[in-house]
C-alpha cells in the first residue's frame, strides 16, 4: 500500500507505510478502517509541517493542541475520537520497535459524543421493501439479498463476502471483521428465496474464480460490491416510497431491534451482530425503551398526562 505524505519526511512515510501494512496483513482490518487511519496520519503531517516539527520531538502538548485543532474545524466526535485512535496506535506500535519512544497521545481522552438512535424499518416497510422486487433474476437476486441482510443482521461487506461454499442447510458462515468467523442462521423466507435464485445464479456465472465462488452476483457475472449494494437499496427505497433514509445497515439496525423487541437475550444478539463489546449492541436496547415509552404513552390513562405536566400529578 503506497503512502505519500508530502512535504512530511521521508522516514515517516516509510515508517507509517509499514504500521499500515501491518494493520492490514497482522490484525487484519478492513481496508476502509486502513484507509480512514492514513488520512488522519496524513492529517497529523500536515500539522507538524505548519508547526515546523519533526514527529520525534513532538509531545503532550503538541497532541493537545492537535486534538483542539480538530475540534476547531468541526469536525464530529466519532472523527476526532477515531483519529486519536490511529495516533494512539501508530505511536505505540513504534514504541514496540523503539522502546525509548514516548508516546504524545497516551494521556488525550476521546470526545465525549452522543449517541443516535439507529434508524429502523418495521415489519409492514420491510416486506413491502422487499416486496418491490421482480420475477427475473435481477429482482430474485436482489430479494436474496434484502432477505439475508434482515434474516442474519450481517453487514453488507459480510454478505458481498459470502460464498455458495459457506451455505450449510439453514446457517451461513460468516466472516467478520478481524477475519473472525461466526456462524449465522437464515430464516425460511430468505432460505425459499435462496432455492429460486441459486439454478438462476449458474447462467450468470463467468470465467473468473471468484464469480464461480461467490454468492451473490451482479449483471456481468462478478461478486456484487458492497457500492453495487448501496446502489441497490437507493433505488429500492424509491421504489417502495417507504419515507426514510435506507442503507444497508439499516437492515441490521431492523434486525437487531426486531428481535430485541420479541424477547432475545441481549448477549445472545450480540452474539448474532458479531459485536466484540456489549456496549455496541446495548444502543439497540434504547430503541426498545422507547418504543415502551410509546406503547405506555398511548395505552395508561396517565401517560399522556404525565408528558404534558412533567409528573406533577405523581
Amino acid at each position: 500500500m503506497a503512502v505519500c505524505f508530502g512535504t512530511w519526511e521521508v522516514g515517516l512515510s516509510v515508517r507509517v507505510r509499514d504500521w499500515l501494512e501491518h494493520l492490514k496483513n497482522v490484525r487484519h482490518l478492513s481496508d476502509a478502517t486502513i484507509r480512514s487511519y492514513r488520512r488522519d496520519l496524513e492529517a497529523w503531517g500536515e500539522f507538524l509541517t505548519m508547526r515546523g516539527r519533526s514527529e520525534d520531538e513532538v509531545g503532550q502538548a503538541d497532541a493537545r493542541s492537535f486534538m483542539a485543532h480538530m475540534s476547531s474545524h468541526h469536525m464530529s466526535p466519532a472523527t476526532v475520537n477515531r483519529s486519536l485512535s490511529a495516533l494512539k496506535g501508530y505511536y505505540e506500535w513504534r514504541r514496540h520497535h523503539s522502546p525509548g519512544l514516548t508516546n504524545p497521545f497516551m494521556c488525550s481522552r476521546t470526545v465525549k459524543k452522543g449517541r443516535k438512535l439507529p434508524s429502523f424499518l418495521t415489519y409492514e416497510e420491510i416486506d413491502h421493501f422487499i416486496a418491490c422486487t421482480e420475477d427475473d433474476f435481477p429482482g430474485y437476486r436482489d430479494r436474496v439479498l434484502f432477505e439475508l441482510l434482515y434474516s442474519t443482521g450481517c453487514r453488507v461487506s459480510e454478505i458481498c463476502s459470502l460464498d455458495v461454499a459457506d451455505i450449510a442447510s439453514t446457517q451461513l458462515r460468516v466472516r467478520g471483521k478481524g477475519e473472525r468467523e461466526r456462524i449465522v442462521f437464515v430464516g425460511e423466507r430468505a432460505l425459499q428465496a435462496l432455492e429460486v435464485y441459486l439454478p438462476l445464479r449458474l447462467a450468470h456465472v463467468s470465467d473468473n474464480p471468484d464469480s464461480r465462488q461467490a454468492l451473490i452476483l451482479d449483471l456481468r457475472g462478478k461478486r456484487l460490491s458492497t457500492r453495487g449494494v448501496y446502489y441497490l437499496i437507493r433505488r429500492y427505497a424509491a421504489l417502495s416510497n417507504v419515507g426514510k433514509k435506507v442503507s444497508p445497515h439499516t437492515f441490521r439496525h431492523s434486525f437487531a431491534t426486531h428481535i430485541l423487541n420479541e424477547g432475545a437475550d441481549i448477549r445472545t444478539v450480540q452474539e448474532m451482530l458479531g459485536h466484540s463489546s456489549l456496549s455496541t449492541t446495548q444502543i439497540y436496547t434504547h430503541t426498545g425503551i422507547e418504543r415502551i415509552k410509546q406503547v405506555y404513552r398511548h395505552s395508561h390513562p396517565h401517560g399522556g398526562r404525565l408528558v404534558h405536566n412533567g409528573g406533577k400529578d405523581a
